[in-house]
This record gives C-alpha cells, sequence and structure tokens, in this order.
C-alpha cells in the first residue's frame, strides 16, 4: 500500500487534487491511502514516511519550499511534487529533490503522468534484489515485486506482482532477506508486504482479495505494525 500526502492549504484545491489522485488509482491495481493536511503546519507535525507528497508551494503560514526543507531533513525517500499556480516558481524544486510540477488547476492527465513518474522512481531507488531457485533455473526478484509469500505442501509460493513462483526453502529464511518494515509475518504459513494490503480487520489481512489469517498470539503487534506502516494509530 502506498501512503500519500496532499499538503495544500486552500480546501478547494486539495479537494479537487485529491479526486484526481484518487480516480488513478481506483484504475490501477494499487492500494493506497491519502492523507489531506490544509495546514503546512499539521503535516510538519505528522509522523508519517509518506511515498508520496504532493506539495502546494505557495501557503500562509510556512510555503512548500520551507516544509519541503524540513520534511527532507528527516525524511530523504519521499518523491515530492510541487503544486503551484506560478510556474515560474517551481524550478527552485530541485533545492529539495522535487520529482516534478504540476499547474493548478490540475487536470487528470498531468497528475496520470507525475504518479507514473513517481512510482517508476519508487520502484527503482527502494527495495532489493532476491535470487529464487525454480525448476527453470535462478530468477532475481525485487522485494518491491513481492505481494505475499506462502507455504504450501512444503513449498515456498512467491505471489508477485507478474506471476507465482514456487520453490523450495523455508518461511523462516526467507523473512530473514526482506525489510521487517515492509514485511510481516501473518502467521506460520504466510509473509506479506504491507504496500499491498488492501484491508485489514482484527483477524486478518487482505490482499488481490485474498484474505490471510492474522495469528491469535501475535494479533496485538501485528495490528500495530501495520498501524506504524500506516502512521496511524488503531
Amino acid at each position: 500500500m502506498l501512503l500519500l500526502a496532499i499538503v495544500d492549504d486552500d480546501p478547494k484545491d486539495s479537494t479537487a487534487l485529491n479526486a484526481l489522485v484518487t480516480d488513478y488509482f481506483n484504475k490501477s491495481d494499487r492500494a493506497c491511502m491519502i492523507r489531506v493536511f490544509n495546514s503546512s503546519l499539521d503535516f510538519i507535525r505528522s509522523t508519517e514516511n509518506y511515498d508520496i507528497v504532493f506539495m502546494d508551494i505557495r501557503m500562509d503560514q510556512l510555503d512548500g519550499l520551507e516544509v519541503a526543507r524540513l520534511m527532507r531533513k528527516i525524511n530523504t525517500g519521499s518523491v515530492l511534487i510541487f503544486v503551484t499556480a506560478m510556474a515560474q516558481l517551481a524550478i527552485k524544486g530541485y533545492e529539495v529533490d522535487a520529482l516534478d510540477f504540476i499547474v493548478k488547476p490540475a487536470d487528470q492527465f498531468s497528475i496520470n503522468y507525475v504518479l507514473n513518474k513517481a512510482i517508476g522512481r519508487l520502484e527503482n531507488t527502494s527495495g532489493s534484489q532476491i535470487a529464487i531457485k525454480t525448476g527453470e533455473g535462478i530468477i532475481s526478484l525485487s522485494t518491491n515485486d513481492i505481494k505475499y509469500v506462502e507455504v504450501f505442501d512444503h513449498n515456498l509460493v512467491y505471489h508477485t506482482v507478474t506471476d507465482v513462483y514456487n520453490v523450495r526453502g523455508r518461511l523462516a529464511d526467507v523473512i530473514k532477506k526482506l525489510d521487517p518494515k515492509r514485511f510481516i509475518m501473518c502467521n506460520r504459513s504466510f509473509v506479506v508486504n504491507l504496500r499491498y494490503v488492501q484491508s485489514a480487520s482484527n483477524d486478518s489481512l487482505t490482499i488481490d482479495g485474498t484474505r490471510i489469517a492474522v495469528s491469535k498470539s501475535h494479533r496485538k503487534e501485528i495490528m500495530q505494525h501495520f498501524s506504524n506502516f500506516l502512521g496511524e494509530t488503531l
């Protein structure tokens, strides 16, 4: 699941942008959570590490460039996209490693373009590679592409964005190779990538319509882990 923030002190503009971004994800196979901040100070006070941030440049309390500088002190990984009515200001975005900018009023074409670009950067710069041995040879997988791994009939089954791979191995060995901030062991048979979780309840997580049971003995810990990943308190 991707975490997005929209920071704009004009509620009308932030609502319109939220609708365009939501439309993009509704038409894709990616899950996302969007939080809207109509105060730059509220965004600074938040503790979330967002994957993608849409930032208005001209705001009353603190301008977007200053907010971005503060954000970069604690979070260098977020993909930053400036939103502005004055395109000449966007050139300063390079000072804070902005990916791109869009000019108000935003339209669906511009949003689709920058989100495709942003997701491409996330996929190219985060995650690591792991090697799995299949019947056809050794395959290198990006951990970004792994949705979940399950044990089935003494084999490991890797469910990825492109294919499903059956290999020999132990789930305990797999979890050691994965980022503990993004992957969690739900029960003795499943490891899931939190980015792809579409919904969560007290006893299960759902990915691609597949309901994965959460271990009762570790339910509180798992739900807290997922909550922390989303930057919320359950």
